[in-house]
Order: C-alpha cells, then structure tokens, then sequence
C-alpha cells in the first residue's frame, strides 16, 4: 500500500509539474509572439528611407505597455504606406523560437476581423492538429485585423524541456514498480507456503490415520486374547500390525530420503535386481482377499535386471503401484511392462484411472504439488510421492516421464542406465 501511494503521489507531481511547464511554455510563446510583432514595427520605423524623424505619433504614450505603443506606431506608418512585412515576421518569429525550443513547425498568418485569412507562412505545419497552440494577436488598433501563429505541438516542447525529470521519474517508478513486483510475488509465495504447510498437514494426518488406527486396533485385540487361543487365529492382526508399522516406516524413510536429496547427500548401494521378482514380491502385498478389485497385468521382456539400489527401487515401484490404486476406477487394471535396450531399460507402470490433466503433468514431480482431483478431496497425500520418485530415479542417472489422457489411463516410464554406464555407488 505504501508502495502504490508513493507511486500515485509521484505520477501526481509528474502531472502537477507537467501543467506548471505547459503554462509556462504557452505564456512564453504568446511573450515570444508579441515580441516579434513589436520588432518588426520598430525595424520599419528606423528604416532610413521612411519620412524625417520629429513626427508625431498619436497614441504612444510612455505609461502604455509594450504592444500598445507597437500597435500605435504600426498604424502611423500603415498612414505613411509602409506595410507590415509577413515575412520579417517570420524571420523574427524563427529565430526566437530556435534560440529557446527545438525545431518545431509552425503557421504565420493575418486575417480579418471575420477570420478570413488575408497572408500566411507555413512553417511545417501540415495540417491543424487539436494539439496545437495558437497565438492570436490584433495588429489594428480598431481590431480590424489579426496575427496569428499556430505551433504545431507545444507538448513535444513541453517533454523537451522535462526529459531528464522524466527519465528519472521513469527509472523511479520502475524501481517502484519492481518492488511491488518482488513484495506480491513475496506474499504470494508466503500465501503458497502455508497452503502447502497446510495441506501437508492434513495429508500427513489422513496418510497416518489408518494404518496407525489399524495397528492399535490390532493391537487392542491381541491383548484382549485368552491365553489358550490359537496362534493361528490371530495371524491376521499380526499381518495388519506388520504391513501397518511397514507403511509407517516407508513414509517416515521417504521424508528422510527427501531431506537427504535436497542436501545431496543420499548415497546408493546398488546391486543387481532381478526386476520381475521385485515387483512380484510388491504384488503379494495387494492379496486378492484385502484387494479383490485390483488385478495385474505383467510383461517382463527378456526378464530384465537392473543396477540399483534395493530398498530405493522398491520404494520408487510401490509409489507408482500405490498411486494407480489411488486414483483408479472401481475396477483397477495395473499394466506393468519392461523393455530391455541396449543401453537403458525402461519399466512402464500404466493404470486405468482418472488420469492427469496436461497442465498438472508439468508440475506432479514438484514437492508438495498434487493433482487437481487431490485438492477437489477425492484422493490425498503428502504430495512427495513422484517427488521422491523423480529424485531417486535422477540419483540413479536416470529418468522419468508420464503420459497420461484424463479419464482414461496414466503411465509412468522409466528408464534406467545399464549397469556399465554408471559406478556400483552413486552420491548425489
């Protein structure tokens, strides 16, 4: 606010200053005009070859202003036959205006009383625009006749004359300007920031939510058991409370990574990964009992390896697996497909889901970015998911990429280097 009210102060003094030149310029003009008329009086009157001095002049008088007294000696020599000169005039007039302002065009005439234009000088000046400035002097003392002069654009003078006051007010509000600029785009960064705060707030608390729920439920039924129960029968609550405390320590292990990556300090121990039996171990965590909706569709070329790291990869792979479930149709359809070259492998994980639109494909690898239908309440998270992804996937020197229709289907491709293209350990 203070901002724009010293912006608006200046371009109020810029115009207060701009009117203050305007007048004083048009006030000279009509000074600089009257002027030349009285010269070119006096420069016919001291003309040698005009009658002998001693003659009287009527209606000059010592206590009349200037153009009073040039008025009355033009009308004794007009009685004398000695004819106002137009282009003495000009001359005069030309001159006075070179010597303060730059070129500027102009237009000299005489009219009748009527306006009727009787002599003109056109100096440049085409034709009379609105902006032009017109002097307007009567040269017959019974108002008989006139001098005008019409300047062309006495704005351009008046620019002229503050072009270095405006060049600094121009600089000055574009420092302004720029201030604004940089304490919106700060508020605007600062109005991001808790919105992220925020939404990571309530994705860490609904992430959390169920498998925490899930393990202290569990839990609470174990310790209730008799003592002569089976084993047996509480196996799945032991099943729960495992795949809970993995889900915990797979969030808490992705954060850490990410900090670790943002620092550049994650180091890789890679190894050769058979990459069929690591998604197959992944599926087995989706059983058909817990998941009947989710089905898989495989297609391991050549049953490819990878030189990775373990636990990253597994990390990288179940993210995409979640996130198809995530935000899939009723019936989900996992397509998991490998394609070994000769220099890379590419490993596609492709769902049937809602899909992502083209402008949220440009940011879901960013941190704290979700999808639309996210922030609309259908899904949520952490908004770190593909972070992560990307990151560990860039730490292995490779890549990731996402096509995707909405309503449709979304695939995610990687590709990893082979194993002799980059070292056994990698620090990023």
């Amino acid at each position: 606010m203070a901002l724009m009210a010293l912006l608006c102060m200046q371009g109020l003094w810029l115009y207060h200053t701009y009117i203050f030149f305007d007048d004083k310029i048009k006030n000279d003009l009509a000074e600089k005009f009257a002027r030349s008329i009285e010269k070119e009086i006096y420069l016919r009157l001291d003309d040698d070859s005009r009658t002998p001095e001693g003659s009287v002049v009527e209606g000059a008088r010592p206590d009349n202003d200037f153009y009073a007294n040039a008025l009355a000696f033009h009308e004794f020599l007009l009685s004398l036959g000695t004819n106002f000169s137009m282009e003495t005039l000009d001359s005069i007039w030309s001159q006075k205006l070179s010597d303060d302002y730059a070129s500027v065009g102009y237009l000299l005439q005489k009219t009748d009383s009527k306006g009727l234009v009787l002599e003109q000088i056109d100096k440049g000046f085409r034709d009379k625009s609105p902006l032009a400035y017109t002097v307007k002097r009567p040269i017959r003392k019974d108002n008989s006749e006139y001098l005008l002069v019409s300047v062309a654009d006495p704005h351009r003078i008046v620019f002229g004359k503050l072009f270095l006051l405006l060049a600094l007010s121009a600089l000055t509000a574009l420092f302004i300007g720029y201030c604004f600029y940089i304490q919106a785009k700060v508020l605007i960064r600062q109005e991001r920031i808790a919105n992220i705060r925020k939404d990571f707030t309530q994705g860490m608390v609904h992430e959390l939510k169920k498998p925490t729920a899930n393990i202290l439920l569990s839990a609470s039924v174990l310790t209730a058991r008799k003592p002569d129960d089976p084993l047996e029968a509480h196996k799945p609550y032991i099943e729960i409370i495992r795949k809970g405390g993995n889900k915990l320590s797979s969030m808490i292990n992705k954060i850490i990574t990410i900090a670790k990556t943002d620092e550049d300090k994650i180091h890789l121990s890679k190894q050769t990964i058979d990459v069929k039996q690591m998604f197959e171990d992944l599926m087995e965590d989706y059983t058909p009992d817990l998941f009947s909706n989710i089905r898989f569709v495989t297609d391991f070329e050549n049953a490819p390896v990878i030189h990775a790291d373990r636990e990253y990869m597994a990390d990288v792979f179940s993210n995409l697996i979640d996130n198809a479930i995530k935000y899939s149709k009723e019936s989900v359809a996992i397509h998991i497909k490998t394609e070994k070259a000769e220099n890379h492998t590419l490993i596609k994980v492709r769902d049937n889901g809602i899909g992502i639109s083209p402008k949220d494909q440009k940011r879901i690898f960013n941190k704290f970015e979700r999808v639309r239908s996210c922030e609309e309440g259908r899904k949520s998270g952490f908004g770190l998911g593909l972070y992560y992804v990307r990151q560990i996937i860039a730490a292995h020197n490779g890549t990731i990429r996402v096509e995707s229709t909405p309503n449709v289907y979304s695939e995610f491709t990687i590709r990893i280097p082979n194993k002799e293209q980059h070292d056994k350990t990698v620090i990023c």
